[in-house]
């Protein structure tokens, strides 16, 4: 049994802007490249660790700009030395450096544990529980025009994927036709759920919601602001499917407030592993359900949720899609997508294989 473990000797930080395959757009905008910034924690010993951040400045506040210069100036100056095994410690302390950075942190927490899950052996999965070996995940359809929506949603059926998240909020008649035409495609056995990124109103999410009941839609993910707490808890109350925080929902404080009874958690907003963790036990405690979610992320950072998605009891959804249209990743492995379904490689840590 190993005792003592290498002290870290180096962190590198690298800047890598992703080409997209197809554009993602949401309620607050597009994008076409999927700006990362991956972290390399080297032991002294030659051992490896990989992390990853995507930010979303309409999420969290940062950009792909301040997230490297808040890992070059003020985070990883900090970890030479240390102790990789501390990580709840190394956390906190990172946090107080950073408070309102989670994605920045994120990237230095998910290397940590890709470390320790080497250190011991283990892929992470068994450190959080191994509940199951494999979950359905959502495949997501961005606001694009209605014939592509189609043709994305075909191919996706075609490769057995079995649920998919319609983005909307930007126009109701044209979210309600799009919403019946893809259930129309779909069949009844698919599971819809709805994305509308706080573009609506209480009263315009009712109305949608009405217009599509037809389509069994299973939860709509935070249509109103996510500063609008009172907003918030009004759908709650008179939605007549359930509603999932997201951009409202950054730490497990937010958790712990919050009035929906289902939580996308993210790593990026979490602040990485350790921050989720938190998060998950607050939703546990209080009977609230857990989707993983993710932005655009290097299958780094997707294989790091993976693994907690299939690790902890309590995770009753995934939306794990956030790698595969990355053209130029810098990995290969750890999240596998087979049959609709999310799988973990069964190889210590995180599982990937730098190209």
């Amino acid at each position: 049994m190993k005792t003592t473990a290498p002290r870290i000797a180096d962190v590198t930080v690298t800047r890598c802007d992703f080409a997209l395959r197809h554009p993602s757009i949401v309620a607050y905008g597009g994008v076409v490249t999927a700006p990362n910034v991956l972290v390399q924690i080297l032991l002294e010993d030659g051992l490896v660790g990989w992390g990853c951040a995507a930010p979303d400045d309409h999420v969290t506040g940062e950009t792909a700009e301040t997230v490297e210069a808040t890992l070059r100036a003020r985070l990883c100056p900090r970890l030479v030395g240390r102790d990789p095994r501390r990580i709840e410690a190394l956390w906190q302390e990172l946090r107080e450096l950073a408070p309102r950075e989670p994605a920045a942190l994120a990237a230095i927490d998910i290397a940590l544990y890709d470390l320790f899950g080497q250190w011991l052996g283990l892929p992470l999965v068994d450190l959080f529980g191994a509940s199951r070996r494999e979950i359905p995940t959502t495949m997501t359809l961005s606001i694009e025009p209605l014939e592509k929506n189609l043709v994305r949603a075909r191919e996706f059926l075609a490769a057995g994927f079995t649920a998919l998240k319609i983005k909307c909020g930007t126009g109701l008649n044209e979210d309600i036709e799009r919403i019946r035409a893809i259930r129309e495609l779909a069949g009844p056995s698919v599971t819809l759920t709805l994305d509308a990124n706080q573009g609506y109103d209480v009263e315009t999410t009712l109305r949608l919601l009405d217009a599509v009941a037809a389509c069994h839609i299973a939860f709509i993910e935070q249509p109103v602001p996510a500063g609008d707490h009172a907003a918030l808890t009004e759908l709650c109350a008179r939605a007549p499917i359930p509603v999932m925080a997201d951009e409202s929902i950054l730490d497990a404080a937010d958790v712990a407030k919050t009035p929906a009874p289902l939580v996308n958690l993210k790593l990026m907003k979490t602040g990485g592993i350790t921050g989720a963790l938190k998060c998950s036990a607050v939703a546990a405690a209080r009977g609230i359900g857990v989707m993983f979610g993710c932005m655009d992320e290097s299958r780094i950072s997707m294989a790091a949720a993976a693994h907690l998605a299939l690790g902890l009891p309590n995770v009753r959804y995934a939306d794990l899609d956030g790698h595969i249209d990355i053209v130029d990743d810098r990995v290969s492995g750890g999240i596998l997508l087979e049959d609709g379904l999310v799988r973990v490689a069964d190889i210590p840590g995180l599982g990937i294989t730098p190209y």
